[in-house]
Formats: C-alpha cells, sequence, structure tokens
C-alpha cells in the first residue's frame, strides 16, 4: 500500500462517526468602539486579578488593532478582526519564578480557579461553554561553575482552554490560554473566541469521515508537489515529496473552526483538520490542512491569494500553541 492510501485509511479510521447534521451560525460581528469596552472590562478583572490597577493606560488606535500601554510595563493588544487579545501583566520572564514544581493537576486547578475569578464561563453565551485542554509548563536549567546541573525551576505554567458551541469543539489556535507566574499568580490572558447568534442560520449534512480523508490527503498532495516546484529541489536538507517520512499522529479531528485571529470570519461551519509532519531528513515540518466537513463549502480554506490555514500554521504549529 503506497504512503498516502495508507495515510488516507488512517485519518479515516482515527475519527468517529460525527453528527449526521450541523448547524451553520453566524458569528457576531461587533464594532470597534464595542471590542474597546468589552477590552476595557477584561483590563478591569485582569488588574484585579493581578492585584493592579489597569484602569488607566495609553491607547493607540490603529486600522487592525488597538494598543494599550499599562502601567508596570503591563500592556493589552486586541485585533479588530476577531476582537481576539492578549493582556500581560509586564512581569520579567524570569521574575516571580515557582518555588518548587508543582504537580500538573494542582495547576490546572489553579488555572480553573482563575478562570473562574476572571468571570469568563459567564461570558459565553447559550449553547457555548469553554474545557481544560492542555497543560504546558516551562522550564529553565543551570550548570555551576565546575559543570554540575543544577535542579530545574518552573518558571511559568500554561493551561489552554477549549471554547465548544453545541458541544463541538471549535478548532484553531488555544480558544484561551492563561500563563501562570510563581504561587498561582496572573502573568499573561490569550483570549480567540468568536461568539455565534443565538440561532442557527441553517443546518447541512456532513459528510463521511473517509470522503474527508481523502480530500485532506489530495490537498496534502498538491501541497507537496507546490513545494517541490518552488523549491527546485535545491536545498540539500529536503528530500523529494515520493521520499518523505508523513505521519499524523492526532488523526483528524471534526468541529467547528475559528480562523487566526488577524483573519475575518462571517460563519461558523464545521471542518476536518488534520497536522501532518513532515520529515525532509535533516529538516521537519509540520503542515495544518482544513477541508469543509459539509456538502457546500462556508469557509475559504484554500482562497487563493489570501492567507491559507497552511501558511498561517505550518511554521508555528510545532513548536506554539496560542
Amino acid at each position: 500500500m503506497d504512503t498516502h492510501a495508507s495515510l488516507m485509511e488512517s485519518l479515516a479510521s482515527s475519527q468517529q462517526e460525527p453528527p449526521a447534521e450541523m448547524n451553520i451560525y453566524e458569528l457576531r460581528r461587533p464594532s470597534v468602539d464595542e471590542l474597546q469596552r468589552r477590552l476595557r472590562k477584561w483590563l478591569r478583572l485582569g488588574g484585579e486579578v493581578c492585584e493592579k490597577s489597569f484602569d488607566r493606560g495609553e491607547w493607540t488606535h490603529y486600522e487592525d488593532r488597538t494598543l494599550v500601554r499599562l502601567p508596570q510595563g503591563a500592556q493589552a493588544l486586541m485585533y479588530h478582526a476577531s476582537g481576539a487579545f492578549k493582556l500581560s501583566s509586564g512581569r520579567a520572564p524570569m521574575e516571580a519564578l515557582f518555588k518548587e514544581m508543582e504537580p500538573a493537576a494542582k495547576l490546572t486547578e489553579s488555572a480553573e480557579a482563575m478562570l473562574k475569578s476572571l468571570g469568563v464561563q459567564e461570558q459565553l453565551g447559550r449553547g457555548e461553554s469553554l474545557s481544560f485542554e492542555r497543560l504546558w509548563q516551562t522550564k529553565a536549567g543551570a550548570q555551576d561553575r565546575e559543570g554540575k546541573a543544577v535542579e530545574p525551576v518552573l518558571c511559568r505554567a500554561i493551561a489552554a482552554f477549549r471554547h465548544h458551541v453545541d458541544g463541538i469543539p471549535v478548532l484553531g489556535p488555544a480558544s484561551l490560554a492563561l500563563q501562570m507566574a510563581g504561587g498561582g499568580a496572573f502573568d499573561s490572558l490569550s483570549v480567540l473566541m468568536r461568539g455565534p447568534a443565538p440561532e442557527a442560520l441553517e443546518s447541512a449534512k456532513v459528510i463521511h469521515p473517509e470522503r474527508a480523508a481523502r480530500a485532506l490527503v489530495q490537498h496534502l498532495a498538491g501541497q507537496l508537489g507546490q513545494m517541490d516546484s518552488a523549491s527546485g529541489m535545491v536545498a540539500s536538507t529536503r528530500k523529494p515529496a515520493s521520499e518523505l517520512k508523513i505521519e499524523c499522529p492526532a488523526g483528524m479531528q471534526f468541529g467547528y473552526l475559528s480562523l487566526p485571529k488577524r483573519k475575518v470570519q462571517r460563519l461558523l461551519a464545521p471542518v476536518y483538520i488534520a497536522m501532518f509532519q513532515l520529515d525532509h531528513g535533516l529538516e521537519k515540518q509540520a503542515m495544518v490542512l482544513a477541508v469543509s466537513a459539509t456538502e457546500k463549502s462556508y469557509l475559504a480554506l484554500h482562497a487563493p491569494g489570501s492567507e491559507s490555514l497552511v501558511s498561517a500554521s505550518s511554521k508555528t504549529a510545532a513548536r506554539k500553541c496560542c
């Protein structure tokens, strides 16, 4: 069996039977003024959590984003296209370290408690929910003058949460990422959650996973062909597409899709998505591809001349969560 056929079979078998039909939602498009009012609310809540006053700041308005410079190096950045924002406390990377390593369960519990104090759940609409997905820990290590390794220290803990609509996950970057410093102190908060309208726009039939797997593999083959043509295989670190080792450890995922934070999105519609790991030998690459999960395509996943999901994700998918 060739690589593409085995990959197609692996993808199809990794996905459970999806719902027969899915609701298509129109996404709310708040004005810039409304987004900035929301940001002021988040600043107030964030200030209360980290015991700082974020009421006053230097607001700078750009065409596509709003930047707020806050006291003591803190800042907030919001994107008008999606309403996504990041609030940073201003702590230096090696400031406020954890005094000791803490169990993942305890860190997760601390993150969920902080999320509750921020009132995130109360801001969700009907049919929306938020659930814990994954925990990252950033650590630092060193050696003394004799070359003996010292015990590593825990610098930050990052808890990622996933937005759900009607119980279906909204795929894409982490919907919410909460970064904590030592002692469970607030360090930063990143949010990308597009709110759907209360009522569905329409309902659409979902295609079978096997058909989606075939479409993903065909799209992957097309991308690899373009890479070969563009590079001319001059780079010594890359192999021809026919010699690549291709894996998809996480299998194929099904859910709604949230586009990158700089992209405008009108509808919330289901997709099948897969992250492929390409081994060129000395060089490795991650490529994220998505195809529509319905007969009718509601999202411009591969629109010519636009930033595609591939270009937005393949450079960073293997090393960045949000």
